[in-house]
């Protein structure tokens, strides 16, 4: 890999990250352990390729409240498709056991891993990723397509079929959402909005 490729290399860690937190059983301290080591190689994946100006300027408030409502409606899709998608094993089983995380590791821990983990990937994936695909001469949507469908294959290591799709789903709106505002608020927004709303409400479902 040459040194213009460099940027991905997060991506592997990241699904090396996964990969293990999931190794190492839902809600044990291996878990939660991996999924920071995660989160601190996306942090330093846009410390090092970031664009500072993703957190700069007025209008903050509005793009979080925007990201936030998305969110929402986003979550409320897929809870509606959980009630199809509950009656199918082989997709059900896999998320069921992802979703019992807080039951085992407690709903605090698990909030707090999973709001550092994905502001993580959104540095990465809607940020660092698409800038330098960028860079490399793709135009703005041919970087959304292929940065989100990095997203989707690291997401593949945590062995959850319905995780996989969510990523696509997740990483084509919030990528839309970066590329309308040139910012990571309403990304960000959307990501924790529909993730918390997954832990909190999903369980129930399944």
């Amino acid at each position: 890999m040459t040194r213009q490729w460099l940027f991905l290399v997060p991506c592997v860690l990241g699904a090396l990250g996964l990969y293990t937190s999931r190794r190492a059983g839902d809600g044990t301290a291996g878990f939660y352990a991996a999924t920071v080591f995660t989160a601190i190689v996306y942090a330093a994946a846009w410390w090092a390729w970031g664009n500072r100006r993703a957190f700069a300027g007025p209008g903050k408030a509005a793009e979080l409240l925007r990201g936030s409502l998305v969110g929402a409606l986003l979550a409320g899709v897929f809870i509606l498709g959980a009630l199809v998608v509950q009656h199918i094993p082989v997709l059900s089983e896999p998320a069921s056991q992802l979703l019992d995380t807080p039951s085992k590791g407690g709903y605090a821990l698990t909030l707090l891993v999973l709001v550092i983990n994905g502001i993580g990937e959104e540095l990465v994936y809607r940020d660092v990723v698409p800038r330098q695909l960028r860079a490399h001469g793709q135009s703005v949507m041919q970087a959304g397509v292929w940065s989100t469908v990095i997203y989707a294959l690291v997401t593949i290591s945590m062995g959850v079929p319905l995780l996989v799709f969510a990523a696509a789903v997740l990483g084509a709106v919030t990528y839309d959402e970066a590329a309308r505002t040139g910012r990571l608020y309403s990304p960000i927004a959307v990501h924790l909005t529909w993730s918390t709303a997954m832990v909190l409400i999903l369980p129930s479902v399944f």
